[in-house]
């Protein structure tokens, strides 16, 4: 806007408002004011909006990611051989669906056992009503200060074996009892375990589960 505009203008406004308050007119005065208040106004641009906008959909995301990630079930998927020949299957993200404590330690031959409690927590929903057997194959014993003690990866049939009734399964893991400390607490990390019926080829399950325990 041109200054003789806005002389203009602010005459008009002048006289309107020296009409109803009587108050004396400083066109320099008026002038710089409208200058400072037009300089003072933040500028909301669209690159600016849009960079809100993602900050707010960024912070739903991070508040909603980790129940979400919890209440997934988990899902069938192939076992692909590296010339892309399927040879099994597998269950994998398992967490949620199978629950995995620890129970009263015991000895047995110099060795610690550690009894496994397993349960299936949806125990007729596929592939658990099929399952006869859990093996524990892949599993790893950390102490308080995240050391590695074991580590353990084992095949179907090696793993620990425990037999399904109605959803539940008792894995006795023998370990030496060397191994750990009287008194000292340890975290049992297992990340594979094995479903197995008769007839049927191995079923992979996959998933985390933490149990911590003392010697």
């Amino acid at each position: 806007m041109r200054i003789s505009e806005l002389e203009s203008k602010l005459r008009k406004h002048a006289q309107t408002t020296k009409s109803v308050m009587q108050a004396p007119f400083d066109l320099n005065e008026e002038i710089k004011n409208m200058e400072v208040n037009t300089m003072s106004k933040p500028k909301i641009t669209m690159k600016r909006t849009l960079a809100i906008a993602a900050v707010l959909a960024l912070c739903i995301i991070t508040f909603t990611m980790t129940p979400l990630a919890n209440s997934i079930k988990g899902f069938f998927g192939d076992i692909v051989r590296f010339d892309g020949a399927i040879t099994g299957t597998k269950y994998e993200n398992a967490t949620s669906d199978i629950k995995v404590d620890v129970l009263e330690l015991a000895s047995e031959n110099g060795n610690i056992i550690i009894p496994l409690d397993i349960t299936f927590e949806n125990p007729t929903e596929a592939p658990f009503p099929y399952i006869q057997e859990v093996s524990v194959s892949e599993y790893k014993i950390v102490d308080s200060n995240n050391k590695e003690i074991i580590k353990t990866k084992l095949s179907a049939e090696d793993g620990a074996k425990g037999t399904v009734s109605d959803g539940e399964i008792l894995v006795n893991l023998s370990i030496d009892n060397a191994k750990f400390e009287s008194g000292e607490e340890y975290t049992i990390v297992i990340e594979k375990m094995y479903g197995l019926s008769k007839a049927d080829a191995p079923l992979h399950i996959t998933g985390r589960w933490e149990c911590k325990f003392v010697k």
